[in-house]
């Protein structure tokens, strides 16, 4: 089982790698983050364009990108990446 975290005010849900500053961070925050289980990814919501790049990342990977590849893209280009693929559906 993984664990994934929902924002109790807005509903978006992450699952962070464990052990991940991410996983700490929401962790530590449980009025607004909230823990589940989840036996499924979690495919985290598609970040605002002016999102950090630690959201681009995390987005990729959920898309199927490693954490190497996504990593070596600009956060620019990891935007424009997602925008040209919502363009070809």
């Amino acid at each position: 089982m993984m664990v994934a975290y929902r924002n109790t005010r807005t509903g978006e849900v992450h699952e962070p790698e464990p052990g991940s500053w991410m996983a700490e961070r929401l962790a530590s925050l449980p009025d607004v983050w909230e823990p589940f289980e989840t036996a499924e990814t979690v495919t985290p919501a598609r970040p605002v364009k002016g999102a950090r790049k630690a959201e681009w990342v995390e987005f990729a990977i959920g898309r199927g990108y490693s954490r190497a590849d996504a990593e070596s893209l600009s956060r620019d280009d990891l935007a424009r990446l997602f925008d040209d693929e919502d363009d070809e559906r």
